[in-house]
């Protein structure tokens, strides 16, 4: 394990690959499925982009890019911020495990100290001459642990953990996939809480209450909500409206004093935990700080994958397609496999409109 580990260890740093990105999606590589901040706010997991079962919401899978620099020599870092504003990472090692095999349950972390070493995360290249090139990666965090994709048959959702053990480079590897700021505010999900299903629910379970504590970005306007039920962000929109007198604010929350505020686009966590809630005015310092994820790029992926069948993750090719560079996956047929039926041209599969509204298409490649 000595020399496996000095061997990846070694090698060149592939830090170019968040250069200039704002928001990213980690494919698991040997299989097709993606790094998710799970919905109690706390933990992480990799599933498929179409919900359902080990599926989420396409904005758990989206991660905010930050790059920091720190130690010395300065070194190169970046941030993986999630859908509830916390960043990837995993508890601490001790000391005396860092040399040693030492496994981890990855999680989403606050940011409470400026340098929290275990959500400062470097890529580095992966082996083979198909890899060494692409979007395909290695990510290790500060005290040289690697983020493994696991792959197991008894949990409801495959797990994700930080190992010092690099046997199995298989298992590391991640791809980089970018995803565009979107130029249009997205719209929050549509308040499913009613009061019938309230009474359902309560005759079953506890329903779910917590605190809310609310600041106003720059104004220094603050206050509480003691007791919220239920995880609808709309419901909560609509409570602090009420409480404030005005609806003109974007809901944001912050993990930690030193974590960047990220705006609240889904329902809550499923968490008993007091939410923090930083309110931004429209046409401030803070509003044109915020920006948001272009879902699109995400589902014309799930548009794709989801038409492949029995090819594995390392045979699939890409194509550029659209004004931003969007890489798509080539569909690669097997012996009696039909491709999807289109009235489009017969090597041509349409998919969603891209941000400038033009389709993008993928090739079919027949063997």
């Amino acid at each position: 394990m000595e020399s496996s580990y000095h061997s990846i260890h070694a090698r060149r740093p592939s830090m170019e690959v968040f250069q200039g990105v704002e928001f990213v999606a980690l494919r698991v590589w040997c299989c097709n499925s993606y790094l998710h901040a799970d919905e109690n706010g706390r933990s992480v997991y990799h599933g498929n982009l179409r919900g359902g079962s080990g599926g989420g919401s396409l904005h758990n899978a989206v991660w905010a890019v930050e790059e920091v620099v720190a130690g010395v020599p300065p070194t190169r870092y970046v941030l993986l911020r999630g859908a509830y504003g916390r960043y990837l990472g995993s508890p601490d090692a001790p000391d005396r495990e860092r040399e040693g095999c030492c496994s981890l349950e990855a999680a989403q972390r606050d940011r409470d100290v400026l340098d929290v070493g275990a959500i400062m995360w470097r890529a580095v290249g992966c082996s083979g001459p198909d890899l060494a090139r692409g979007c395909v990666v290695l990510l290790h965090d500060k005290s040289g642990r690697y983020l493994r994709g696991n792959q197991t048959f008894l949990a409801r959702r495959p797990g994700v953990s930080v190992h010092s053990d690099v046997d199995n480079e298989t298992s590391l590897r991640w791809e980089v996939v970018r995803v565009t700021p979107s130029q249009v505010r997205p719209e929050l999900p549509i308040a499913t809480e009613c009061n019938l299903t309230k009474n359902l629910v309560a005759a079953c379970f506890p329903p779910l209450r917590r605190q809310i504590q609310f600041v106003t970005a720059g104004a220094g306007a603050a206050g509480n909500i003691d007791v919220f039920t239920g995880k609808s962000v709309q419901l909560l929109r609509e409570k602090l409206a009420g409480i404030l007198g005005y609806d003109e604010f974007t809901l944001c929350v912050r993990a930690g004093i030193h974590g960047r505020l990220t705006p609240l686009l889904i329902d809550l966590p499923r968490s008993r935990e007091t939410l923090h809630i930083v309110l931004v005015r429209p046409n401030s310092e803070a509003e044109d700080q915020l920006l948001f994820p272009n879902l699109n790029a995400l589902l014309l992926l799930a548009s794709v994958t989801s038409h492949i069948s029995g090819s594995s993750s390392s045979d699939r090719g890409y194509a550029v397609s659209g004004s931003n560079g969007l890489r798509l996956p080539l569909i690669t047929l097997r012996p009696n496999e039909t491709a999807p039926q289109s009235s489009t041209p017969h090597n041509a599969y349409t998919l969603p409109l891209t941000d400038n509204g033009t389709a993008a298409t993928a090739k079919v490649q027949s063997r």
